[in-house]
């Protein structure tokens, strides 16, 4: 009898457990849908909303002095910014991808910059200055490395119609080959004019186009140089 019981109480364990396996029933799958429609939407707004706050002028002009009294302010005397048109580029424009997910990595490489504020001293004047060459550095091999991508949400190559000969060949020639890959040769535009590293240069010689030397003459320089930002 007592066999038997045994037996009987066997029988009432339920199907889904039987083997160690656990079956999932319609409605926990419908549940489990749900909440990860809303873990996603969730996600979706939060990384929204700290790439705006992250991008705005408010957070990478003013959250800091050495921003605000240094890069922006060169910012503000740049042709960029006193541009005819009345057109403000912010940071974000020039040092973020136009892509959420993109922008969250530029986001998170720019972290380094927070340590960087944090281990040293810049309540000196020019004390940015030290740091300053390695930054550009940085950006110009960053913005190399993504084919200038920021400078052709807003210029059009085809569209570009520089005023020297060298420029409208190397232009011409960029178009032409598609080989464009603007910071090569303008890397010194809108903050104080560094000199670019012989990496840099390395790196950037196979984008930049052709022109003499006697044609630089005849056009009184060479705009391409990066010391100024006329094409």
């Amino acid at each position: 009898m007592s066999n038997t019981t045994g037996s009987d109480e066997g029988s009432k364990i339920p199907e889904a457990k039987k083997g160690g396996r656990f079956r999932w029933t319609f409605r926990q799958w419908v549940l489990l849908v749900i909440g990860l429609g809303l873990f996603a939407a969730f996600s979706v707004v939060a990384t929204d909303a700290t790439d705006y706050a992250f991008s705005s002028m408010q957070f990478c002009a003013h959250t800091c002095h050495v921003m605000e009294d240094n890069v922006y302010a060169e910012l503000k005397k740049s042709k960029h910014w006193e541009s005819p048109s009345g057109v403000h580029p912010t940071c974000a424009d020039c040092h973020v991808s136009r892509r959420l997910s993109f922008a969250m990595i530029d986001h998170f490489l720019g972290t380094k910059e927070l340590f960087v504020m944090a281990f040293n001293d810049f309540s000196k004047p020019g004390s940015f200055e030290k740091f300053r060459p390695e930054a550009a550095n940085w950006v110009r091999f960053h913005m190399l490395g993504n084919n200038s991508a920021a400078c052709k949400t807003c210029h059009v190559m085809e569209g570009i119609k520089p005023k020297r000969l060298r420029g409208q060949n190397a232009h011409n020639e960029a178009v032409k080959n598609g080989n464009s890959n603007c910071i090569a040769c303008h890397y010194n535009l809108v903050h104080k004019k560094v000199k670019p590293s012989e990496e840099f240069l390395d790196a950037a010689a196979k984008y930049i186009g052709s022109g003499s030397e006697e044609e630089e003459k005849q056009q009184g320089g060479d705009e391409f140089s990066g010391a100024g930002e006329q094409l």
